[in-house]
């Protein structure tokens, strides 16, 4: 039997400036939707890692949410 391997983009760990690069966001905001429980993040040593396919997801939750308000 062969394993089944996980997508890259499911594997794909990348730092918080490539994070906030990647969003189009400042960095600033970035570590602050960190702080507010918003983006899921991991935390290895000193270092802030993300993962894609979850800050996709994230992002996704948001957009329904506003969306939800906006045609309330």
């Amino acid at each position: 039997m062969h394993a089944k391997k996980a997508s890259p983009e499911k594997s794909e760990f990348i730092a918080i400036r490539e994070a906030a690069e990647w969003l189009g966001v400042p960095f600033s905001s970035l570590r602050q939707y960190v702080s507010r429980g918003l983006l899921p993040s991991y935390k290895l040593g000193r270092h802030r890692l993300f993962r894609k396919c979850e800050l996709i997801e994230a992002m996704r939750q948001a957009t329904r949410a506003s969306l939800d308000e906006i045609l309330r």
